[in-house]
């Protein structure tokens, strides 16, 4: 069993954990990134990029933002529409564009440009066993029964995140999840190449079916709703309800009746923001869906996780500036994170709860929404 020594270890290598590595590229640190999964791989998901994505990759450095913005396989979207129970819609035309890409072909490139871009050292893949506190150093023991050692490790191993469970403290009880499905497809009728449509059903709040365009006339189209922690029969009968949606409600039956599904349904669990999680530890942080950084409305994690990685780099930088890396002294992220991210999830988080409290709600603010001033001004000030 050989240990080799690194100064940080990335434990995934999604948007998190390459936005952690190109953000310490030239530090002059040793970095190493491992997955437990081989590359290319299908991760279940809307596929929607946000801009933020791109203006944080831009700010760490430019050429790189243009290398993913020529990534083939995605499509440009300039718009969002959301679509009511009692027919309403209302478009939103974004200044920012933003892309929807498959996981399968963006992680994959994000992970490539990281290698080939930075003097990352990539490990194999393997599966996170057990971390142990040496002192000076940790030794993460994976599956295979090689083990490595690093000063600092970064847990972006997603939302079933094993390095999190070496964080003491993390709260118990009811906690904010969210269930969904999805499939890719073709042949759904009035597909708008660069608008994404988000439906808002009335007996399915907080939560909402959604229709994103890819190329050549696909589409990723999938439901998702908050679930009760443990809620067993809710995930296995998501699938169902999805289907029986598409065939009863009529404001998606006469579009989806010729669809054809091009992969199977596939279903996935996310664990929704919550601000008492603690997302450090000594000699360990944590970033992306391992955090819980997931919008709890819209459900979206891609921005925030890379932001999140960028974030957990600047935090490392400090700890080896210091040499410090306790747990006291690596709160400074928490922190950090609750600054930059913490604000927007607060807000979809009350949000949610609101919606989901009273859900006519969103019919008294459908009609509200065709005032385009009134909605210029909700969208301006960051309500919806």
């Amino acid at each position: 069993m050989t240990k080799d020594v690194f100064d940080v270890l990335i434990i995934g290598s999604g948007p998190a954990g390459c936005g952690c590595a190109l953000s310490l590229y030239r530090k002059g640190l040793k970095i190493a990134l491992i997955d437990k999964e081989g590359f290319p791989r299908d991760k279940v998901c809307g596929d929607a990029i946000p801009g933020p994505f791109f203006k944080t990759l831009d700010r760490i450095n430019p050429h790189w933002g243009q290398m993913m913005r020529e990534l083939a396989e995605k499509s440009e979207i300039r718009s969002s529409r959301a679509i009511f129970s009692n027919g309403k819609s209302f478009t939103i035309n974004w200044k920012t564009y933003s892309y929807n890409a498959p996981r399968f072909h963006f992680d994959d490139y994000l992970r490539q440009m990281t290698i080939a871009e930075t003097d990352t050292k990539v490990l194999p893949s393997d599966r996170l066993k057990h971390i142990t506190d040496e002192g000076n150093y940790v030794t993460c023991t994976f599956a295979s029964g090689q083990s490595y050692a690093a000063r600092l490790v970064i847990g972006a191993d997603g939302a079933n995140s094993v390095v999190k469970r070496f964080i003491p403290n993390q709260p118990k009880g009811d906690m904010m999840l969210a269930a969904s499905v999805r499939a890719y497809v073709s042949g759904i009728e009035g597909l708008e190449p660069s608008t994404n449509e988000c439906f808002y059903l009335k007996n399915y709040l907080p939560g909402y079916l959604w229709i994103f365009p890819l190329a050549d006339g696909k589409a990723n189209i999938g439901f998702g709703m908050e679930i009760k922690q443990n809620a067993n029969q809710e995930r296995l009968n998501l699938k169902a309800l999805f289907l029986q949606i598409l065939k009863e409600e009529p404001l998606l039956a006469a579009r989806c009746k010729n669809m054809e599904y091009l992969t199977p349904i596939k279903g996935f669990g996310l664990p929704m923001y919550h601000r008492d999680i603690p997302i450090s530890g000594s000699r360990i942080l944590l970033c992306g869906d391992a955090a819980s950084l997931i919008d709890p409305l819209s459900g979206h994690g891609i921005d925030y996780a890379f932001i999140s990685g960028h974030l957990a780099a600047l935090q490392a930088i400090d700890c080896f500036t210091h040499n410090n890396f306790s747990d006291s002294f690596l709160l400074q992220y928490d922190q950090a994170i609750y600054r930059s991210l913490g604000p927007d999830l607060e807000k979809s988080k009350k949000m949610a709860q609101f919606i989901g409290r009273f859900p006519f709600v969103l019919d008294w603010f459908s009609k509200l929404a065709q005032n385009k001033r009134l909605l210029h001004w909700f969208v301006k000030i960051g309500r919806i």
